[in-house]
């Protein structure tokens, strides 16, 4: 099992983004990478916007699963996909940059349970715009990044 913490998680993390057209598109980026936590960015650009201007629904579902999947591979290993998630929207996100905050809720041995909150940043300051809960099942899958 891939252990996913420090720079070589952060590494190993983004490896597996840009193995994803879709995360290479969005410009999505590991800024940290621990079982304690992730963090992902994704620049805002008027590409991923909606028609008022805000950032896509999809963009931050996007974004949300790609945080509570590393997430749930931080608690069972690299081979996992996503079973289920819900988010709420709470705010049109609008800014510098879109950034996803997971962490892991409750673990076992083949499910986990994790969570994301989505903020939009903007200079210093961060607000809360969306927020997601998954379930994340290890999965009879090659493992992310292809390691063995």
């Amino acid at each position: 099992m891939t252990t996913l913490d420090g720079t070589d998680a952060i590494a190993f993390a983004q490896s597996v983004l840009d193995s994803q057209p879709f995360s290479v598109l969005v410009g999505a980026r590991v800024e940290e990478m621990s079982p304690a936590g992730v963090v992902v960015r994704v620049p805002f650009r008027q590409e991923i916007t909606q028609h008022h201007g805000f950032a896509h629904g999809g963009v931050q579902a996007a974004l949300a699963d790609i945080a509570l999947t590393f997430m749930g591979a931080a608690a069972l290993g690299p081979s996992v996909l996503t079973s289920e998630f819900k988010i709420n929207f709470v705010k049109p996100g609008v800014g510098e940059a879109l950034v996803a905050r997971g962490s892991v809720l409750s673990a076992g041995k083949r499910q986990a349970v994790t969570r994301c909150d989505i903020f939009a940043v903007q200079g210093d300051e961060e607000r809360l715009v969306a927020t997601a809960l998954g379930t994340i099942v290890t999965a009879d899958v090659p493992p992310a990044g292809g390691g063995t």
